[in-house]
C-alpha cells in the first residue's frame, strides 16, 4: 500500500507543478496582452494602420492562448484533486478580464 501513497504523491507533485507553469503562462500571458493592448492605442493614435493590424493579430494570438489556459484552468477547478481553488480563480478573473477588455 505504501507504494500506492507514493504513486499518490508523485501525481499530487506533478499536478501541482502543472498548476504553477500554467500560473506562470498566464501572468507572461496578461502582461504580454497589455503590452501590445498599449501598442495598439498608440498606433491607432498615430494613425499607423499596417501597425495597427500587425498588433490586432498579435492580441488575437495571445486571447487564444489566454482562452486555453482558461479552459485547463476551468477542468482544474472541477477535478476534485484540487483542494485550494483560490489561485486558480483569480487567474481565470484576469484572463476573462483581458477578455472583456478585447
Amino acid at each position: 500500500s505504501s507504494g500506492i501513497n507514493a504513486e499518490y504523491g508523485a501525481d499530487k507533485r506533478k499536478l501541482l507543478g502543472d498548476i504553477e507553469r500554467c500560473h506562470k503562462k498566464v501572468v507572461e500571458g496578461v502582461d504580454s496582452f497589455k503590452e501590445i493592448w498599449n501598442k495598439l492605442h498608440q498606433a491607432k493614435n498615430q494613425g499607423a494602420a499596417n501597425q495597427r493590424e500587425k498588433y490586432e493579430q498579435d492580441l488575437k494570438k495571445e486571447i487564444k492562448k489566454l482562452q486555453r489556459l482558461r479552459d485547463q484552468i476551468k477542468s482544474w477547478c472541477q477535478s476534485n484533486e484540487v483542494k485550494d481553488k483560490r489561485a486558480l480563480i483569480d487567474d481565470r478573473k484576469l484572463i476573462e478580464a483581458q477578455m472583456e477588455s478585447f
